[in-house]
C-alpha cells in the first residue's frame, strides 16, 4: 500500500509540462523500491527524496529552488545599487516559469523607482522612472547555454519586452520605451535584466512582459485583439515564447501621466 502511495505521488510530481525523459523516470521509481525496502527508520530518507523529485520537476517551483534571486543576478552583473533596490520594499519577487519549445522561461522579479541603477545615464533623455525586470532563459532538457565568448552564443537571438493592455505591441514596447539590457551566463543559463521607462503608471490597464526567440515584436510572435486590447501569443508562432501578467499595484497607477506619456511617444515632436 506504501509502495503504492509513493508511485502515485511521484506520477503526479512528473506531470508538469516539463518533462523527464522515461529512462530518467524507471531510474527514480527503480531507486525509491529499494529505497522502500529499507528499515521503518529510512522512511523520512525516502520521503525526502520524493520530495527533491517534485521539486526539481515541478516548473513552478524550479525557479525559486535552482535559479539565482533577481538580488544575485545584479550582483553578478556588478550592478549594487540594483541589487539593494531587489531587496527593497517595492521590489516585486515572482519566480513564475513557462515551458515553451525547447526552452524554459522564468519571470524572476521587477521592480521601480529612480536612480536604481550603477549604470543609470544622466546625459540620456529618459524618463527618471524606471523599471527594471529580471529573466532566465534555460534549456529544458537541461543543456548548458553557450558562454557570452562562444561562436554560437545568441543562436537563437531572445527578446524581453513589457507590452501595455490597450496598446499595439509593435508600437509600444521596449524599443520605444528607451529599453536596454544587460546579461550573462551563470551555470548555463542566461539572466537578463531588461530596463525601460516605468511602467507602474499603466497598473491600471494591464501589463505583460513577452520573453521568447526573435529580435522585435511584431503581430508573428504576439496577437492583439482591436476590440479589447488584450496581447495573446500568436497561436502560429512555432517559435518558443512566453507572456507574463505582472503583477503591479493598481494604487500606482498615474492614468493622466500615462495618456501623457503615450501622446508623446505616439506621437513625437520634430525637432
Amino acid at each position: 500500500m506504501e509502495n503504492e502511495q509513493l508511485e502515485q505521488l511521484l506520477t503526479q510530481a512528473l506531470s508538469s509540462s516539463v518533462e523527464p525523459s522515461e529512462t530518467l523516470n524507471k531510474k527514480i521509481k527503480d531507486r525509491i523500491k529499494e529505497d522502500v525496502t529499507m528499515k521503518t527508520v529510512h522512511k523520512k530518507m525516502v520521503v525526502a527524496f520524493i520530495a527533491a523529485v517534485i521539486i526539481v520537476m515541478s516548473g513552478s517551483v524550479f525557479a525559486a529552488w535552482q535559479l539565482l534571486s533577481p538580488k544575485q543576478v545584479a550582483e553578478e552583473l556588478g550592478d549594487k545599487t540594483l541589487a539593494e533596490a531587489f531587496s527593497g520594499e517595492n521590489a516585486v519577487n515572482i519566480n513564475e516559469s513557462v515551458a515553451s519549445g525547447d526552452y524554459i522561461f522564468t519571470l524572476l522579479g521587477i521592480t521601480s523607482g529612480k536612480n536604481l541603477s550603477d549604470f543609470g545615464d544622466p546625459e540620456q533623455n529618459i524618463q527618471p522612472d524606471r523599471t527594471y525586470a529580471v529573466v532566465s532563459i534555460a534549456r529544458k532538457d537541461g543543456t548548458p547555454i553557450p558562454e557570452l565568448n562562444d561562436e554560437s552564443y545568441n543562436e537563437p537571438s531572445f527578446i524581453v519586452s513589457p507590452l501595455i493592455k490597450g496598446q499595439k505591441p509593435w508600437q509600444v514596447n521596449i524599443a520605444t520605451m528607451n529599453g536596454g539590457y544587460i546579461e550573462r551566463v551563470v551555470n548555463g543559463v542566461i539572466y537578463r535584466i531588461i530596463e525601460c521607462d516605468s511602467i507602474e503608471m499603466f497598473a491600471d490597464r494591464g501589463v505583460y512582459l513577452y520573453v521568447g526567440i526573435g529580435a522585435f515584436i511584431n503581430n508573428q510572435t504576439v496577437s492583439y485583439d482591436e476590440d479589447t486590447g488584450e496581447i495573446t501569443l500568436n497561436e502560429n508562432n512555432k517559435e518558443a515564447g512566453a507572456l507574463f501578467d505582472l503583477p503591479l499595484d493598481v494604487k500606482k497607477a498615474d492614468h493622466e501621466k500615462a495618456e501623457e506619456y503615450l501622446q508623446q511617444l505616439l506621437n513625437p515632436k520634430s525637432e
